[in-house]
């Protein structure tokens, strides 16, 4: 990855330390966030925002520090904090890492800080809503997340499983016109704070079992004789983009296996040799992941020269050739890419 690994690399090692002085300070100077007490929740705020900034260094981008930080804003004003506090916090951690970082770490930061605050004068801007306008399904994929946020499950699975069949909706529009906007959904009304944690893990867990039933009833092509191995990077706790790409993969004709999310590098590695896959296609969330997915990918390689490789997730949303950065063979941003990109990368 371009910028040295010195910077990025101290920053983990004493992200803890940092935060914790930053948060002190910001805690000190703003009784709005002195008065709230949650000390260990905001120095897991700040620390999330030195792991951003240690991610966006490595690969020179400024603007996907920003992009993070935008996305603080939009939460903080979703939930009737003002900017000032964000721009507070990120003052008190510019200061604190000026004056704790050797002067050749700190100096490329500043360019930085400075683009996160000029994204900080505008005003928040609120993720539109995958469900609106006119896209394929969307008031069956609107009812769904109702039915999910009511608490309802049984309806929700009859919404999903009667609209399927011969003529209406296929297996594969389900999947991308139901199930993964109205995951998407569940996600924009919580970084709203529209719904809270359990309406949104009640959503997750109820789209998983219906996303289980309608695969495990649609007739699957014949087997292309391939394997793909797919899996979320270590530390990464989100999974429902992998299992969606996985199905995927089953429905085209492949061995499709899912590790599921937060999977070790090491164990990554013996499954994917074990099962000598044609393909590993690995997900991950946030910025400071794409380190992971590097090593992750260096290490596939080191035990199976010229192992094919296919990265998505968000982690690889927000700026462009990021997959290649991290020695990927080729990037989807949706399932139905996965698997023609997977085709092409190893001639199925």
């Amino acid at each position: 990855m371009g910028q040295s690994a010195f910077t990025p690399t101290l920053l983990r090692a004493s992200a803890d330390g940092f935060a914790g002085l930053a948060t002190s300070r910001w805690m000190e100077s703003d009784p709005q966030v002195g008065a709230s007490g949650a000390f260990e929740a905001w120095r897991a705020h700040v620390r999330r925002q030195i792991e951003s900034l240690a991610a966006a260094l490595e690969d020179e981008a400024p603007e996907l520090f920003a992009a993070h930080v935008v996305w603080s804003r939009d939460a903080f004003a979703a939930r009737a904090m003002p900017a000032t506090m964000l721009q507070a916090e990120l003052s008190h951690l510019r200061d604190v890492l000026e004056e704790s970082l050797p002067k050749a770490a700190w100096s490329p930061m500043p360019a930085y800080f400075e683009r996160a605050a000029q994204e900080l004068t505008r005003p928040a801007q609120p993720p539109r809503s995958e469900l609106s306008g006119n896209s394929p399904h969307g008031g069956l994929a609107h009812a769904y997340v109702e039915a999910l946020i009511a608490g309802d499950e049984r309806r929700a699975v009859a919404l999903v499983l009667d609209a399927i069949g011969p003529g209406r909706l296929s297996v594969r529009d389900a999947l991308t016109h139901v199930l993964v906007p109205a995951q998407r959904e569940l996600g924009r009304r919580w970084h709203q704070g529209e719904i809270g944690v359990g309406e949104e893990h009640f959503g997750s867990i109820v789209t998983r079992k219906i996303m289980a039933r309608v695969v495990a009833q649609a007739p699957l092509a014949p087997s292309n004789g391939r394997t793909v191995v797919v899996a979320s990077v270590a530390r990464d706790a989100h999974d429902f983009g992998a299992l969606v790409v996985a199905a995927f993969f089953e429905l085209d004709g492949w061995r499709s296996i899912c590790l599921g999310a937060d999977v070790p590098i090491a164990d990554l590695v013996g499954f994917v040799a074990r099962f000598d896959a044609d393909l590993v296609a690995l997900s991950a969330t946030l910025d400071e992941q794409r380190a992971t997915v590097a090593r992750t990918i260096e290490a596939l390689r080191a035990e199976r020269p010229g192992q094919r490789v296919l990265v998505g997730g968000s982690a690889f949303a927000h700026g462009s050739g990021l997959w290649q950065r991290v020695g990927a063979d080729g990037h989807a941003a949706s399932a139905g890419e996965a698997v023609e990109t997977g085709r092409r990368l190893v001639g199925a």
